[in-house]
């Protein structure tokens, strides 16, 4: 699910290499793990996932792994199913989806190493990053690239949207069907590369600074 907000950035919790020290990366040379969740709303802080999709690509755009669930809250009485009309994932979908903690370190395993990468990124992270504090996953995104930035750094004068359908149609990029979390995924995985070729980048030292678009 893609909202309005905020390539790469860094979420340190004081263990992840700084940004500034750390050797440039010839992202041909990378891994990504490309990323997409569908949740009851837009606030981590209350509302929970309902479905997660990771999609690990080489430096050629090439799928190396994949993977897809419909999630179950680890505490149903706290949950509050919401915005099926848009996602279409329905309330018995998720009694019988993947438990929560057992998603969320499949997630965390698969970027292990690899740039995080999504769609309007700090989305997902808060929604990765509250999820598993909820069940004792001490893990941290600590460096992503978000194509809705590099999006904007392709388009600075805003001549066209920056949705993901939106690009997707500009560039001429099968997207599936809209708000499903692997389709989202797999398109942003092709997206990701015709925006590093669009906006000239190589290595990870190219990469606008947070805030400089």
């Amino acid at each position: 699910m893609t909202h309005p907000a905020s390539t790469v950035h860094h979420m340190n919790d004081g263990t992840a290499p700084d940004a500034r020290t750390t050797p440039p990366v010839v992202l041909r040379d990378a891994t990504f793990t490309v990323v997409d969740v569908e949740t009851t709303g837009f606030d981590p802080g209350s509302e929970r996932i309902l479905q997660v999709a990771a999609v690990v690509v080489d430096g050629n755009g090439e799928v190396v792994e994949s993977f897809d669930t419909v999630v179950r809250p680890e505490n149903p009485e706290e949950y509050r199913h919401g915005a099926e009309h848009i996602h279409g994932i329905s309330e018995d979908d998720v009694a019988r989806g993947m438990p929560l903690r057992q998603a969320l370190e499949k997630v965390w395993t698969m970027s292990e190493g690899r740039w995080f990468t999504a769609h309007n990124a700090k989305f997902d992270i808060g929604f990765l990053h509250a999820e598993s504090e909820r069940v004792g996953i001490d893990r941290r995104v600590d460096r992503y690239i978000d194509t809705l930035e590099l999006a904007r750094l392709a388009d600075r004068e805003r001549t066209r949207k920056h949705t993901l359908s939106a690009l997707c149609e500009h560039y001429g990029i099968e997207i599936g069907r809209a708000h499903e979390a692997l389709a989202d995924a797999t398109a942003t995985a092709r997206l990701l590369f015709r925006l590093l070729d669009d906006v000239g980048v190589e290595s990870s030292d190219q990469l606008p600074e947070p805030g400089s678009r």
